[in-house]
Formats: structure tokens, C-alpha cells, sequence
């Protein structure tokens, strides 16, 4: 009786397993005589670069300055002077009749951004002004505004400048002008105690460098950040160093003065004055160039961009995902002297070359920033990468927009600053950039 029993249940389980073990057969119907979608990957879109950069362009109010010079294979020689007032002092200590004059020194300090080979020596000048610093026009001074200095120099220093380790710099100054201004102090004379009499007597100061093809040193020019300061020591009752201090100021007086020798370039001006040039890459042996410090922009079209519709009329288009991958020319950059910007973003722009909107991220308000992707073993995995899928959304949508494009941009950082980028053209460079598209095909 337990041997039936148990080969029944033996023979109810097993029914179980063979119907749970068993599906009945799900049929997808027949493939479609004709494909009515299809995803396509693009990489062959063409993008046209250009140099767009300005002769002059506004440097007033600037709270950083670059000073130096320096020699750069692409963009020819750059130069960088700077101009400021400075103040009365805050408080003006009673000096005793028995106090002596020591010197004059102009303090500067860095910002800690510097570009070049900062190995070789530094020749620094500082000049009085000879006029009181006016505008250009506009009620701006520009990068090529200049303004006269009393013949000679008020102080010099020659010598290394290490911007990574020392926050600043001691420039001795004449000690004629010193002992100038000691006696001032001493009085309380107006040109010492009031502002616009200071103004009218000491105008202001120019640093300048010597002709040195070395590198450009960043500078601090916020309020107070640059003082020329007084010593002198009392004798009574004992020795005891003092000093006094004018202080630079921060208004829309203190400029740089920034020039670019492109000898040799091809990047020549169409004109002077406040004039926009636009450079094909053809003409810069199919490079182009980003240096915002300079007033210097890289713009990108895609002239080819119509093809996909026109080649595809039987489909209807729907682009799915656009990004633009940046790469800088092989070469072109390293770590210390030819520095890559850290980070990057677009503004649309067209034939007229005027700046218009800022391309946004994927929220739809905040810029869409592209930060570099260094490749420190090879150089050759070096990027840049935008979704840009919105952008050229709309460009897809209207066939005349061959003349619009995009102006890159340099993001973040000490400003103004001489990181510069160099693209190469589609197809002149193993190393180009590239415009990849994910698009879906939709049979009409």
C-alpha cells in the first residue's frame, strides 16, 4: 500500500514539472517588406573653423594685470604693459623733525598665474606718467591706449621673478622722488592729504619690461594690492623703522595695454581701431585659434549640415543626439609654457560675428561648461566634449543657415589670462575635431 502511494505521488509531481516546464510558442510575425526606421551614425559632417579676433578691445577696470613678454610659435609675439593710479594714504603718522628718509620701493603683488618659461630672467620698469591718464574713447581705454611717461625710469629690477613660490615683488624706486614725497608727509601738504590733489601732482604709474622674449607675469591689481610705500626711522628715543603707504587704486583709469606682433601668422588685420577680423583656417595652414586674453575666438560652422536632409528627402529626420569633441592640435600645448584653458563654452553666432546666446546644459538655464580631458601619457586622448543636441536641433530645422556657427570660449580662471587652444581642420589633422551625429531615419 505505501509502495502505490508513493508512486503516486511520484507520477502527480512529475505531471507538475512537465506542464510548468512547458510554454507554448510565441510567434513575432513576419519581417516588414520595407524598413520604415533606421538609427545612423554620422561622423562625417564638416566643420569649417575660422580665427575671429579684434584689434582693440576694452582693458579699463581690469583687477588683474599681465605684464611681459613672450614669444609664441602660433600667435606671434605678445606684450603687456600696465597702467594705475594710486591714493593718498589712509593715516598720515606725525614725523618728527629728527626722522630720516631711507627709500622709495613700489610693492607688487601676484595673482599666481604666470605663461612662459618663467627660467629665464625678468626685466621689470616702472615709469612715472607724464598727463593724467584720460580715456581712449567710449569712456573706456583699450588694450592699444597709451599714455605718456616722464623720460628715464622711477625704478628697475632685474633678475628671476618665481610667481609659484613668492607672493611678490620689491621694486626699488628713485630716491630723489622719495625723499620728494617724505618731505610732503612730514608738512601734511595737500598733494599728500587730499586725493584730487595727489591726482594732480603724482598721476600715476606704467610698468613696462625690457625687450625680453620670456613670459608673462599675472599681477594683483585689486585695491591696495600694489603700494608705493615710504621708509623712513625715527632717531629719538631710539631707532625705529616706519613706513608709509600709497596705495593702488581700482577704477576704470587702471588698463593693460596688450599688443600681438602676428608677423608671419597669417592672421593680419583688416583694419584698425575697433575693427572684427575673420581669418579662414585655410589661411593659417588649416588651423584656428582660441586666446580670450587677447581678444582671440575660434568659430565653428557646418556648411554641410543641409546634407543630411537633402541626401535622406524620402525620410523624415529626427536627430537624436549631437556632440562636438574638440581636439587640440597634436604639439600645440604642454603643461608649463603653452598651457591649455581649463575649461570651455559656446555662444552662437553668424556672419556678423557679433556674440549672441550662451548654449545651455541639459536643465536649460545654466551654461554648459567642457572641461579638458588631459592625456598625459600620449597627448593624443586630449578633449574637449559638448552635447550640442538642442543647437543643432535647430539648425536641422532651417536650410539657410549655412553663415551660423559657434564662437568657443574660454571659461574661469584668473582673467584676463593667456591659455590659448589650437584646432585643427577636419581632415588636416589625424587629430581633428569632430561633430558626431545619432540620427533616426523614418520612412515616409
Amino acid at each position: 500500500m505505501m509502495q502505490r502511494k508513493t508512486t503516486g505521488i511520484f507520477l502527480w509531481l512529475t505531471t507538475i514539472v512537465t506542464i510548468a516546464c512547458t510554454r507554448n510558442d510565441i510567434s513575432f510575425g513576419t519581417t516588414p517588406e520595407n524598413e520604415y526606421t533606421r538609427l545612423s551614425y554620422i561622423d562625417s559632417v564638416e566643420i569649417k573653423l575660422a580665427t575671429v579676433f579684434a584689434d582693440s578691445f576694452p582693458t579699463s577696470g581690469n583687477t588683474n594685470f599681465l605684464l611681459g613678454q613672450y614669444d609664441d610659435p602660433y600667435l606671434g609675439t605678445i606684450t603687456g604693459h600696465n597702467t594705475f593710479q594710486l591714493t593718498v594714504p589712509g593715516s598720515i603718522a606725525e614725523i618728527p623733525a629728527t626722522a630720516i628718509f631711507d627709500s622709495l620701493s613700489l610693492i607688487v603683488r601676484l595673482n599666481g598665474y604666470y605663461y612662459g618659461d618663467t627660467t629665464q630672467p625678468l626685466n621689470i620698469q616702472v615709469k612715472e606718467l607724464a598727463t593724467p591718464i584720460t580715456y581712449s574713447y567710449n569712456n573706456k581705454l583699450y588694450n592699444t591706449s597709451t599714455i605718456a611717461t616722464r623720460s628715464g625710469t622711477l625704478g628697475e629690477k632685474n633678475g628671476r621673478i618665481y610667481p609659484g613660490i613668492f607672493d611678490s615683488i620689491l621694486i626699488k624706486l628713485d630716491d630723489a622722488k622719495g625723499l620728494e614725497l617724505f618731505n610732503k608727509l612730514r608738512s601734511r601738504a595737500a598733494e599728500v592729504t587730499s586725493e584730487t590733489e595727489f591726482l594732480n601732482y603724482f598721476y600715476g604709474l606704467t610698468l613696462t619690461t625690457g625687450n625680453t622674449d620670456a613670459f608673462m607675469l599675472g599681477i594683483n591689481a585689486a585695491a591696495s594690492q600694489i603700494v608705493m610705500r615710504v621708509h623712513y626711522h625715527k632717531t629719538i628715543p631710539y631707532h625705529e623703522k616706519q613706513f608709509i603707504d600709497f596705495p593702488s587704486v581700482t577704477n576704470d583709469y587702471a588698463f593693460n595695454h596688450l599688443t600681438a606682433d602676428r608677423t608671419g601668422t597669417g592672421l593680419v588685420s583688416s583694419g584698425a581701431g575697433i575693427n572684427i577680423t575673420e581669418i579662414p583656417a585655410a589661411q593659417t595652414n588649416h588651423v584656428a585659434f582660441l586666446q580670450e586674453g587677447m581678444s582671440t575666438y575660434t568659430k565653428l560652422t557646418f556648411p554641410s549640415l543641409r546634407n543630411i536632409l537633402v541626401a535622406k528627402s524620402n525620410y523624415t529626420v529626427k536627430l537624436i543626439k549631437a556632440e562636438l569633441i574638440l581636439k587640440p592640435t597634436p604639439l600645440s600645448y604642454n603643461n608649463s609654457m603653452y598651457r591649455l584653458p581649463d575649461s570651455l563654452y559656446l555662444s552662437a553666432t553668424d556672419a556678423s560675428n557679433l556674440v549672441g546666446y550662451t548654449l545651455t546644459d541639459s536643465t536649460g538655464t545654466a551654461t554648459q561648461y567642457a572641461r579638458a580631458v588631459i592625456d598625459n601619457l600620449y597627448g593624443e586622448g586630449t578633449y574637449y566634449r559638448f552635447n550640442i543636441t538642442s543647437y543643432i536641433g535647430s539648425l536641422l530645422s532651417n536650410l539657410g543657415t549655412e553663415r551660423q556657427g559657434l564662437f568657443l570660449r574660454q571659461a574661469g580662471g584668473v582673467t584676463p589670462n593667456l591659455n590659448r587652444l589650437v584646432l585643427s581642420e577636419r581632415g588636416k589633422d589625424a587629430y581633428s575635431s569632430q561633430l558626431l551625429l545619432t540620427v533616426m531615419y523614418i520612412n515616409k
